[in-house]
């Protein structure tokens, strides 16, 4: 397919994302255990009618915090999967690709077991994330060779350590209660959203956004290899070290704020190039849009069927896998001619 196709593709599908994103975010704050009619929602967030005190409150305090939560998470995974997918050159893998989701989950069930609050739980998750990454590209530099599967085992080996830090932190956490809030922080929620947290997770996913759409170019010439990188003029190691930290940093925001949640950093990216191709310029906008619109969908879901709250892993491993299947049907073709890989 020419180019000219492939940017009209991506014009139709961007816009079509975003009007979607508008709507779900708008059904995000009418819909939930407790549903909003549409004529109340709009009459209790444009006028001030006391007899809407209650769907007032229930929209501002609990669902906005939650959906614009969702939203980010959304984006920063699918932008950490995207980037980590293209940079090792591997469809495979996902953000927790160095370790940091387990890194942070063993920090949240340390701050757990210790009976700290959720801010400190968050902080834990988020410091303990990045500190696993880093042990992770020490761990690479010993082999004193720069390249990209030497990184990636460096993270196999440094997650599967960490995994089982948690296995071991769990087993000797002692009190049922201690396990069972451990087990549900890793399983997923939006349940502890607040503006607060909201602001330092826009923050900081804004930030990392603007960064990657002011490099797009070096993105697309690392995602083509170091020799290729180097023919053009750039500097290969600097802006590969530097994608890798942003996506670890996408990722370890948003592991922080809700647990881990699994498939959508690998999913949204194969839906994206689907589109778009590989070019960082259309990729990049896609997976922002795509990424919040699945994530929110996803906490609707959650919040909807049940009287309890379903956890967001189970409702993403349903999603994603569903998805999954259908992208390697669309893709079927392209995998038998080339079925030694």
């Amino acid at each position: 397919m020419n180019d000219k196709k492939i940017k009209k593709r991506t014009i139709i599908f961007l816009t079509a994302s975003i009007v979607a994103l508008l709507i779900f975010f708008i059904l995000g704050l009418m819909l939930g255990r407790f549903n909003i009619a549409i004529d109340d929602f709009f009459k209790a967030i444009f006028t001030s009618d006391a007899s809407l005190d209650t769907q007032r409150s229930i929209i501002v305090n609990l669902r906005l915090p939650r959906t614009i939560m969702a939203a980010f998470v959304g984006m920063g995974l699918s932008l950490s999967g995207l980037l980590y997918q293209e940079t090792f050159r591997n469809k495979l893998v996902s953000p927790d690709l160095l370790g940091v989701s387990t890194g942070a989950s063993v920090g949240a069930a340390i701050a757990i077991v210790l009976g700290l609050s959720s801010a400190f739980i968050s902080i834990f998750a988020f410091l303990m994330g990045l500190l696993t990454v880093f042990v992770t590209v020490m761990i690479s530099k010993l082999f004193r060779n720069g390249s990209s599967t030497i990184l990636l085992l460096s993270g196999i080996i440094v997650g599967g350590f960490m995994s089982a830090i948690l296995s071991l932190i769990k087993y000797m956490s002692g009190d049922i209660t201690t396990l069972a809030s451990i087990t549900y922080w890793l399983m997923g929620s939006f349940e502890s959203a607040n503006m607060s947290r909201d602001y330092i997770l826009m923050g900081v996913v804004v930030v990392c956004i603007v960064v990657l759409l002011l490099i797009t170019h070096p993105i697309n010439l690392v995602n083509q290899g170091k020799a290729e990188a180097q023919t053009k003029g750039i500097n290969y190691n600097f802006y590969r070290g530097l994608i890798i930290v942003l996506s670890t940093v996408l990722t370890a925001i948003s592991v922080c704020f809700c647990g881990t949640v699994s498939w959508i950093g690998l999913v949204i990216p194969h839906i994206v190039r689907l589109i778009a191709g590989r070019d960082a310029k259309r990729t990049i906008p896609l997976c922002i849009t795509f990424g919040a619109t699945f994530m929110i969908v996803v906490d609707i879901l959650s919040r909807t069927f049940t009287d309890s709250e379903i956890p967001l892993s189970a409702v993403t491993g349903l999603l994603g896998t569903v998805i999954f299947v259908i992208i390697l049907i669309i893709k079927r073709r392209k995998l038998n001619e080339h079925k030694d890989i």
